[in-house]
C-alpha cells in the first residue's frame, strides 16, 4: 500500500496530465508545493504542449523543487523563442532558485538578445513582457551568486 504522500503525488500527477487546463495548472502548483523530486519528469513534460498557464506553473514548480536535473529542460524552455514569454520568464525564475552555475550562459543569452534588440529603442526598452524576462534573468543571475553571474547582472542593470 502506498503512503498518503505517494497517493497525493500520484493524484496530482494524474490531474496534471488531464484534459482540464485549469486543473492541470493547479496540479502543477500543488506538485511544486509538495516538493517531491519524483514529479520532476512529469513537470518537464507539462512545460511542452500545454497551455501557457500550465507550462508556466510547471516551470515554477520545478524551481520550488530545486532539483538540478531539471536545469537542462528549463534552459531549453528559456531558449525557445516559440514558447510564450510568460513560460520563458517562469523558466528563468526557476533557474535562479535552483542556483546551478550551468544556467548562467542561458540567462546571459536572454540579456544579450534583449539589449541587442532594444539598444536603439529606449521607448520599447521599458515596456512589455520581454522586459519582465530581462529583469527576471538579472535577478536569477544574482541568486546564482558566482563572480561571473554577478558581473553579468551588474552590467545588465546599467543598460
Amino acid at each position: 500500500m502506498a503512503s498518503i504522500e505517494q497517493q497525493r503525488l500520484e493524484k496530482w500527477i494524474k490531474v496534471l496530465h488531464g484534459r482540464d487546463a485549469e486543473m492541470s495548472r493547479i496540479a502543477a502548483e500543488k506538485l511544486g508545493e509538495i516538493g517531491n523530486k519524483a514529479a520532476v519528469p512529469e513537470l518537464i513534460k507539462a512545460m511542452h504542449g500545454r497551455s501557457m498557464f500550465v507550462a508556466a506553473n510547471a516551470a515554477k514548480a520545478l524551481g520550488k523543487i530545486r532539483d538540478k536535473t531539471s536545469v537542462p529542460a528549463l534552459l531549453k524552455t528559456l531558449a525557445d523563442d516559440r514558447q510564450d514569454v510568460v513560460v520563458r520568464t517562469a523558466a528563468a525564475e526557476s533557474l535562479g532558485l535552483i542556483k546551478h552555475p550551468s544556467a548562467i550562459a542561458g540567462l546571459e543569452v536572454v540579456i544579450k538578445d534583449y539589449t541587442e534588440k532594444y539598444k536603439n529603442d529606449r521607448y520599447n526598452l521599458i515596456q512589455g513582457y520581454e522586459r519582465g524576462l530581462f529583469t527576471t534573468a538579472i535577478r536569477s543571475l544574482k541568486l546564482i551568486d558566482t563572480p561571473k553571474s554577478r558581473r553579468i547582472a551588474n552590467k545588465a542593470e546599467r543598460f
